[in-house]
């Protein structure tokens, strides 16, 4: 008996143990979060487009949606899934493989044969294959049960992608929202805040001179301490409403992606005010909403993506019928025919199906009555927001007229004091209080006005309808600049969401002053 020779197999099994080894994850090292964190922040930095002017309010958004981060990655997402539809499609093609390889045997494999009947030896020891040869084959197989399955998950692949697009709705409009909010309150901190910091100076100044007169006992304690608190109240609020601007300016850099610490100059002033609309047809807008609310369009389309699963279920309890097919090659030289074609059709039919499919198709008729259900009670929480949505901007529009008139009567007021002021006929302190109450008059005025538009953008945003269209070009900017200034108009305007009419009266004329709102499709994915 010959000999086996495993040293090259003893050789190579530490090597397969090593490599097996090597599978396992390390985490990574401090050197390694510290370089990677490095060109994250360098990558963030990088790429910005100055501000060359001030700023308007399209320009701002516009910037928003071209540079922000969120906006480009519900963009990439999108995009994703609208790929992985042809991806899905290709799992309904056949299949078709190339197959090599070569085969070594360091002896032949010879075999002897035996007679049935007279259990004696009918041939000597012989072999009909090389010990050494090659073969190649090119197969082809088709199964008409996956192409079933794949054309149902090509379906929901479709669906998702339509997902896609609405969640990405849904992005821009909370980013445009962010901006317009930031902008006017940053627009109220660009006019506020070189009239702040003066103020806050002369408060302090005056709050160490009293504490020094207080020390000298130069006025009664108890005068003193009560004057140094209504200065401590002053430096508070203004310090307090220092902040709140400061940090919108902050928020407003972050939305449009310029750094925090670069001038923003606000075209914009916070004189624009709003006008209280006409009556509101609720009950129109409570339609509007349900029709174009991108939460309720993804709920939708994820109760298609749940109905395509009992189609697949039922496909999966049908027969499988499959074609075979292949070219053969094989370098052995002791074959009278080396190179051969083979062709066959093969049916398969699982009969745990019978037990399992039922029970399968029962689940997914469950998902989708889950789905359904999960639209209708978002429905209820979408007209609960339409209607506070309504509620919450009659409510801001009256604050912004309170706001105006009060920002009115302190102008009223300094005017008439001016003179005095001029005479010093008044404490130092009380000129200090009567700027302070200007101030915060005109502070709570863009306040307001910033909350208007707020209520507004969320009241639209609660109707569905698109700030800005979600399919817009954002590559060439001064272009996206003036898209979006169209966009934007009618909310900057004050007008109310326009209303979709229900398909019962699509024949009938529609109300003046409504118009259909734009439906935004995926043009890749299927209906």
């Amino acid at each position: 008996m010959k000999q086996i020779r495993l040293a090259p197999f003893v050789l190579l099994a530490p090597l397969a143990l090593a490599a097996c080894g090597s599978v396992t994850p390390s985490a990574m090292t401090p050197a390694e979060q510290a370089d990677r964190a490095h060109q994250d922040h360098t990558a963030l930095l990088t790429g910005h487009v100055p501000v060359t002017g001030p700023l308007s309010l399209e320009e701002a958004v516009a910037r928003a949606l071209k540079y922000n981060y969120d906006a480009e990655l519900t963009r990439i997402e999108q995009t994703l899934q609208e790929r992985q539809i042809d991806l899905a499609m290709m799992q309904m093609l056949p299949r078709l493989a190339a197959d090599a390889g070569y085969s070594w045997r360091n002896v032949p494999n010879a075999a002897e044969s035996i007679d049935v009947i007279t259990r004696q030896q009918s041939l000597a020891y012989s072999y009909s294959e090389e010990p050494q040869h090659g073969t190649a084959s090119l197969q082809f197989s088709w199964n008409a049960l996956d192409v079933g399955v794949g054309y149902y998950q090509a379906k929901q692949q479709g669906y998702r992608a339509l997902v896609a697009v609405e969640r990405r709705r849904k992005v821009i409009d909370n980013i445009v929202k962010g901006v317009q909010e930031a902008y006017w309150r940053a627009a109220v901190a660009q006019v506020l805040v070189p009239r702040l910091d003066p103020l806050l100076a002369d408060a302090q100044k005056m709050l160490d001179n009293s504490r020094e007169s207080a020390r000298l006992r130069l006025q009664p304690r108890a005068q003193a301490l009560e004057y140094q608190q209504g200065l401590l109240e002053i430096i508070s609020q203004l310090r307090h409403m220092k902040n709140e601007l400061v940090t919108a300016q902050v928020n407003l850099a972050t939305l449009i992606n310029v750094p925090i610490n670069s001038p923003l100059p606000i075209a914009a002033s916070p004189d624009s005010t709003l006008s209280k609309p006409p009556a509101v047809d609720v009950a129109a807008l409570e339609e509007t909403s349900l029709n174009l609310r991108p939460e309720l369009r993804e709920a939708a389309y994820q109760e298609k993506i749940d109905r395509q699963d009992i189609y697949k279920e039922i496909i999966k309890m049908l027969p499988g019928v499959g074609v075979l097919g292949s070219l053969n090659y094989d370098s052995n030289k002791l074959l009278y025919n080396n190179t051969w074609g083979e062709l066959g059709v093969r049916a398969t039919y699982n009969l745990v199906s019978l037990i399992e499919g039922p029970k399968a198709i029962a689940a997914a008729q469950s998902a989708v009555e889950v789905a359904k259900a999960r639209r209708l009670a978002l429905g209820v929480a979408v007209l609960t927001q339409v209607n506070l949505s309504v509620q919450e901007y009659h409510n801001a529009l009256d604050d912004l007229d309170i706001a105006n008139q009060i920002d009115v009567l302190q102008r009223d007021l300094a005017e008439a004091t001016k003179g005095d002021a001029e005479a010093q006929a008044q404490p130092e302190s009380a000129r200090v209080r009567r700027e302070l109450a200007a101030m915060a008059a005109d502070f709570e005025r863009g306040r307001a006005l910033a909350d208007a538009y707020a209520a507004l953008a969320n009241l639209y945003i609660a109707t569905g309808t698109d700030l800005v269209s979600p399919d817009v070009d954002v590559s060439d900017l001064p272009k996206l600049t003036q898209v979006v200034k169209v966009a934007i108009a009618p909310w900057t305007h004050g007008e109310m969401p326009r209303v979709v009419a229900p398909p019962a009266a699509a024949d009938k004329p529609v109300a003046q002053g409504s118009v259909a709102a734009p439906v935004v499709v995926a043009s890749a994915a299927p209906r």
